[in-house]
């Protein structure tokens, strides 16, 4: 059950939130079950796509996605987007919309939902504990709790240097750690 690994989001459940155009982001999983390895990119203004290959014993998957971002988020407005994983159902298609919303003290609560691997309402809490100093610059660290839709996640995301960051937590009863890079703009 990976995703927002590869596509910006939370640890496991997506936000409202899309790269901007120009920007890729490279990243690799790995859990109990096997590895997963994605690649993200916005090819135009509020759009991201996703291409992520799953390998587990005895079968690998080759899923696309795509996000659409139907207004950003505003110091006063939340940011609206709606996607699919896995279009081409080689797993489990899901379309989801979800919800954004920067609160203060370095809070971010994010709310969905979606059908296939999501059964319903999902969401993420997001908590920054050091604000940025600089854009870009460590420490932007985020602890995080999620609700998929059929159980919890629960991890940290580190900012290693600009543009590097490392996660790992709990997926249900699996651990993961991953490793991404963002370049562009």
């Amino acid at each position: 059950a990976a995703a927002a690994g590869g596509e910006t989001g939370n640890l496991v459940v997506p936000s409202a939130d899309l790269l901007q155009q120009g920007q890729v982001t490279a990243s690799w999983r790995q859990e109990a079950k096997g590895h997963t390895l994605s690649l993200s990119a916005a090819p135009a203004e509020r759009l991201e796509v996703t291409v992520q290959r799953s390998v587990q014993p005895g079968e690998a998957t080759l899923q696309g996605g795509m996000k659409y971002a139907l207004r950003p988020e505003t110091i006063f407005q939340p940011g609206i987007a709606v996607g699919v994983e896995d279009a081409a159902a080689a797993a489990k298609r899901s379309f989801y919309g979800v919800v954004s919303k920067t609160l203060p003290y370095g809070v971010r609560v994010h709310a969905g939902l979606g059908n296939g691997r999501f059964k319903g309402p999902f969401g993420a809490l997001e908590v920054r504990p050091f604000l940025k100093s600089r854009p870009g610059v460590f420490p932007d660290t985020a602890l995080y709790a999620e609700y998929t839709g059929r159980h919890a996640v629960y991890g940290l995301r580190l900012s290693l240097v600009r543009g590097a960051k490392l996660e790992f937590g709990v997926d249900g009863h699996e651990h993961f750690i991953g490793v991404s890079y963002q370049y562009g703009l």
